[in-house]
């Protein structure tokens, strides 16, 4: 497993070399493992794939990890879920949501004993880490896979919160689609929640009936690919292969995998080699990949698998400039990329995007 990784700490060194899998730690007592979920666990979505993550820790691992998981915490209970795992014993605490961020920060401090992972984030502190997929990526391929089977040159996207881990993902939808089609446009309706069926559902109503015949979705359930069957159009799934959920309509699936990394930062815990990193890995990692490409010709399929290899052996890179803004403003000129810094703080819209940024 290669992961983008950047360590802080003289500790660094021992995050370099990834523990081989598959593995069995002794240990005298296990350790004892928190989750913390942001949505339930039977979305068929993140917090689906969280939890098959947990299971495949445990699998590696055996009886040197036990685990405590509490699913659809809300932001308000965070900060009792993660004092009661603490008074369970809980020595390595993963929580699962940019939501999360903030208030992991201040657990983070009260408990400096505990280590925790956030999923995705900003910042670190000496028992903090934070880790993320470049999922960015995917949405890349998206964005072509859109261009070449939208007729109405139009694209919807379900977005969850208007924050940038969402912002650079439509971005990068929007990237991709120009890069077969400067025609493309992509059309944005918020629905304020990571998971809520009837909501996802209504959003991509709204899209659709606005003249979208693709959709994207940053949230967290198939209500809007299944939307997207009934009424004839295409979509994507997320965090999850979705294929089941709309035959007819699916295209392909963000797939996350989460469960060799959870069982190598527990092995660093267990070995006493564990030290905050910021972990970002992209489709050469592991740590996500695509679904088989359905409802397309055998020559979309060709180009999709191609710019999905280009992505992955780093020979294709999103956000090579030139990057322009709504405004019609160059954030970065022919020839530079924006840094990962740059797309983890992205605030702005690129030309082509139909709606003001909230």
């Amino acid at each position: 497993m290669t992961l983008n990784r950047r360590n802080v700490l003289s500790g660094a060194a021992a995050l370099a070399a990834s523990t081989a899998f598959p593995m069995r730690a002794a240990a005298a007592d296990p350790l004892n493992v928190g989750m913390v979920l942001i949505g339930p666990v039977g979305d068929f979505g993140w917090s689906t794939m969280h939890d098959v993550g947990r299971r495949r820790m445990e699998e590696l691992l055996g009886d040197a990890v036990t685990t405590t998981q509490v699913e659809a915490v809300a932001p308000p209970d965070f900060d009792r879920v993660v004092t009661q795992l603490v008074r369970a014993d809980c020595k390595l605490i993963f929580t699962t949501s940019f939501s999360y961020f903030q208030p992991t920060l201040r657990m983070a401090e009260q408990f400096p004993d505990v280590m925790f992972e956030n999923a995705t984030g900003t910042s670190m502190l000496p028992n903090l880490a934070i880790y993320n997929a470049r999922f960015y990526e995917g949405r890349y391929v998206q964005g072509v896979i859109a261009a070449m089977k939208s007729q109405t040159k139009t694209i919807g996207y379900v977005a969850s919160f208007p924050v940038p881990e969402v912002i650079h993902a439509i971005n990068t939808v929007m990237r991709g689609a120009w890069s077969v089609d400067p025609e493309m446009r992509v059309r944005i309706v918020w629905v304020n929640a990571w998971f809520n069926p009837g909501v996802e559902a209504d959003a991509a109503r709204a899209l659709v009936d606005q003249g979208c015949d693709v959709i994207c979705q940053h949230t967290d359930s198939p209500a809007p690919l299944q939307f997207a069957e009934e009424r004839g159009a295409f979509g994507f799934g997320q965090a999850s292969d979705m294929t089941q959920f709309a035959p007819n309509a699916h295209l392909t699936s963000s797939v996350n995998n989460w469960g060799d990394y959870y069982a190598e930062r527990a092995q660093m815990m267990i070995d006493g080699t564990w030290a905050p990193s910021d972990t970002w890995g992209g489709l050469g990692s592991g740590m996500f990949g695509l679904a088989p490409f359905t409802n397309m010709t055998p020559e979309e399929v060709s180009e999709a698998e191609r710019i999905r290899d280009a992505l992955a052996d780093g020979s294709l890179h999103p956000f090579e400039g030139p990057v322009v803004n709504q405004a019609g403003e160059t954030i970065v000129p022919a020839g530079e990329r924006l840094s990962d810094d740059q797309i983890r703080a992205m605030n702005y819209f690129y030309q082509g995007i139909d709606v003001a940024m909230p």
